[in-house]
């Protein structure tokens, strides 16, 4: 598969979705569907990856110079046995 935008894979994705939510479909249509829609996925999370290395935010030291460090995504973990 060629190497698409991120707005047009997600796209795609939603439209996959869609026709594999109609029901409609043959099974090898819908393996099909399925295999294509795992490509997309694994497309964009390596869009998003790639675009995570790149991101820096600005930031001041101890000194108030401006300086750029790389982005973290810190996440969080919900507890959800209560």
């Amino acid at each position: 598969m060629a190497k698409i935008k991120f707005e047009v894979a997600i796209k795609g994705l939603e439209d996959i979705v869609d026709r594999l939510e109609k029901g409609d479909l043959s099974l090898d249509e819908t393996l099909s569907e399925y295999e294509n829609g795992i490509k997309l996925y694994k497309q964009c999370v390596a869009m998003l990856e790639n675009a995570e290395k790149k991101m820096q935010v600005l930031v001041k030291d101890e000194n108030g110079v401006l300086r750029t460090k790389d982005f973290e995504i810190k996440t969080t973990q919900s507890n959800d046995s209560n």
